[in-house]
């Protein structure tokens, strides 16, 4: 009986853990692709206006930086660059990784983040980089 309720308990401690990492790790990409309607590769769109799509993303998804102009909202992650964009009668969306977002949105955010590294922008906007190659760190 007493091993059979430490099973039981290992198994709901197992399936809460799988629940919680497929719930909230999900990234700003995959999330966005499931709530927006899908009008290309990585591209999306709402009916609703862009201030308030930018505020259900941000809401959900913490950014590392955001930057809005009179063109749009431009959301920083560690590995994307989200785009917020007013078009076709409510908000266009496009999520690119670090490098293609910041350069289709260079005349927006360059002014204020650093170009990305290899592996996307650290948690502080930084370049964030993979490491050196052959011979790093010897």
């Amino acid at each position: 009986m007493k091993y059979a309720a430490i099973a039981g308990g290992v198994l709901v401690a197992i399936v809460g853990t799988i629940f919680a990492v497929g719930h909230f790790s999900t990234s700003p990409q995959k999330w966005i692709a499931k709530r927006y309607t899908t009008v290309g590769y990585h591209r999306y769109h709402s009916a609703k206006p862009p201030s308030r799509v930018a505020a259900e993303i941000t809401r959900k998804f913490r950014p590392v930086d955001r930057i809005a102009d009179s063109a749009g909202t431009y959301l920083q992650y560690r590995s994307w660059v989200v785009g917020v964009l007013p078009g076709g009668g409510g908000t266009d969306i496009t999520v690119d990784s670090p490098s293609a977002g910041y350069n289709r949105y260079s005349s927006h955010v360059g002014r204020y983040w650093h170009r990305p590294g290899s592996n996307g922008w650290d948690r502080r906007g930084g370049a964030s980089f993979r490491g050196g190659g052959s011979g790093s760190g010897k």
